[in-house]
């Protein structure tokens, strides 16, 4: 049976355009090559070298460099950098190599190693294919080094493409046919090569007067030419045609690109719409619940009682204080003074800010890093005041305290018992819902969790108790319960003024008051003002609570009458 022209790729035979010998015809052409070649050696010939690195080893004893000889395995891998070292060794060779001996051995290298990837291509079709190529190369060195060869070899070298690229690259059947045309055409060309150096010397030197190589060579030389330029062009072509393909992918990518770009843009907005739409529902949800907390606090202050609003009006004790101590009120600043009676003084002590600031206890009071009470205690002299009245001196260093807590922006909850000229007592139940009140305004949603016990708590018996005592601990359980629901980093201020008009045990209230400064977890500070208290049983207990209470952070003076001036 004829055997097919071609080789196999992919487990395919394919027939190509140069028509490869089958294996059996191929090693038999070359064994009667080799063996006529060898014959023509009348003493032992060097070993014929079958493969890629034995070849360059052949040609690197020739070109005589002893460095290179030892990293012979190299060769391969780090080829430029091996014939660079080959160009600098070879003017030292052995004695018995010349230079164009040299010269002829680097060339033919270069030319071995640009073949050697279109060896490599027709390997993969099997066979002995890779042996038949280097041994053809390998017996032409070996029949003479004839550099006028080497500018031939050296046109060849660069008109090869760097095929193991291109095979890397593309695996279009054309560029594998042309390829093996080469291969086979150097084949061609080096056994007639051959051919021409092992004629006898007189008729080489004859024909070469005729022309310098012979016509068979000069046809291989040209059939070469025209294969390596065939494949150049079929790299070119299908070259041109990957960049075709790479510059459609990127427009097609750019277009994907642009309609992923598009839709994100379509689901930004659609995320900021459902944001906008998020942050309308929690800002409606927000002010609905705080609608709620509104209306459960008045319903709240309702249960509890409305205290009414001259009690915690600090505004109200100015104006109802300036007409009495004009001098002390004469220092309010921010509160508002409302400026000294003209042409009116008296030899009294008044209560200035700066007279209030130089008294020890409340140096001691204010001072404190912790929840403390401070109580301030003593008559009024007739002559101290500018008008009849039962205003207490002591009164303006309750505005005093308030005015200096709220420009800090602290909480405050301010009530007097006496905020206009009437003197009329006041409930305890009064007071705490004053400043449980004061406490809750501008914080409603404070209430929110607590409501509904606080509502029962101000409508049980015990809040309304007849028996003072058991209604005042119900009611500072409140007040206890309201300090609870503020973070235990807020300081607030209680300040109290003419506590002495409660209706109920000054001792025992005062008891609660400190009873508040022990159990918060806040920072609480109580002011309490009272005028000469009448009760004497009730004045005496007061004094002694203040002087065991020291123990407590509670500071004060219980006697602290308002005395002549001192000139």
């Amino acid at each position: 049976m004829k055997p097919r022209r071609g080789f196999q790729i992919d487990g395919k035979f394919r027939k190509t355009e140069s028509g490869l010998k089958s294996a059996s015809q191929a090693e038999q052409e070359h064994q009667d090559f080799k063996k006529r070649v060898l014959g023509n050696f009348r003493k032992r010939p060097p070993e014929v070298q079958n493969d890629h690195e034995g070849l360059l080893k052949q040609i690197d004893l020739v070109s005589g460099s002893e460095e290179l000889r030892a990293q012979a395995g190299l060769l391969l891998g780090n080829a430029d950098e091996a014939l660079g070292q080959l160009d600098s060794k070879r003017q030292h060779g052995y004695g018995k190599f010349g230079k164009n001996t040299q010269t002829f051995a680097k060339t033919f290298a270069d030319f071995v190693k640009v073949y050697g990837g279109f060896v490599d291509v027709v390997r993969q079709s099997g066979g002995p294919y890779a042996e038949i190529a280097y041994g053809t190369l390998s017996l032409f060195f070996m029949s003479e080094n004839d550099e006028k060869f080497a500018s031939t070899l050296q046109e060849l070298r660069n008109s090869f493409p760097r095929i193991q690229l291109a095979e890397n690259i593309y695996s279009d059947i054309s560029v594998k046919e042309k390829v093996s045309k080469v291969y086979s055409q150097v084949i061609n060309f080096g056994r007639e090569a051959t051919d021409y150096f092992l004629a006898r010397s007189t008729v080489r030197i004859l024909k070469a007067i005729v022309e310098p190589a012979p016509l068979a060579v000069n046809k291989a030389i040209e059939e070469l030419h025209h294969c390596l330029a065939e494949v150049n062009a079929e790299i070119g072509i299908l070259l041109h045609q990957r960049v075709l393909d790479i510059n459609t992918q990127n427009k097609n990518l750019t277009a994907q690109l642009e309609k992923i770009s598009t839709q994100n843009k379509g689901l930004a907005a659609q995320v900021e719409g459902l944001r906008a739409q998020s942050t309308k529902r929690e800002e409606d949800e927000a002010r609905e619940k705080l609608k709620e907390d509104v209306e459960s606090l008045a319903h709240f202050r309702q249960i509890l009682g409305e205290t009414p609003g001259k009690y915690k009006d600090p505004v109200l004790l100015v104006k109802t204080l300036e007409s009495i101590f004009p001098e002390a009120m004469g220092a309010m600043g921010a509160m508002g003074a409302f400026g000294i009676h003209q042409g009116w003084s008296n030899s009294y002590c008044q209560m200035t800010s700066q007279f209030l600031r130089l008294n020890t206890a409340y140096q001691s009071w204010m001072g404190c890093s912790s929840s403390s009470l401070l109580v301030f205690a003593g008559s009024t002299a007739e002559e101290g005041r500018a008008s009849q009245s039962s205003l207490c001196w002591l009164s303006p260093a309750a505005l005093h305290v308030f005015n200096l807590s709220s420009s800090e922006g602290k909480n405050v909850a301010f009530h007097s018992c006496h905020p206009d000229y009437r003197d009329t007592e006041c409930s305890s139940q009064l007071i705490v819902s004053s400043l449980i009140s004061q406490l809750l305004d501008g914080k409603p949603e404070r209430l929110r969790h607590k409501v509904k016990d606080f509502e029962i708590a101000a409508k049980s018996d015990a809040w309304k108790s007849k028996d003072r005592r058991v209604a005042m601990e119900c009611q500072f359980n409140m007040l206890r319960a309201v300090l609870d629901l503020f973070s235990p980093n807020e300081e607030m201020f209680f300040v109290l003024d003419r506590l002495d008009l409660c209706d109920t045990s000054k001792r025992q209230f005062l008891e609660a008051l400190q009873g508040l400064t022990r159990r918060t977890e806040n920072k609480l500070k109580i002011l309490v003002i009272m005028g000469r208290i009448r009760n004497e049983y009730d004045r005496d207990a007061c004094c002694d609570f203040l002087s065991s209470g020291a123990e407590y952070h509670s500071f004060g003076d219980m006697n602290w009458n308002q005395a002549r001036k001192s000139y």
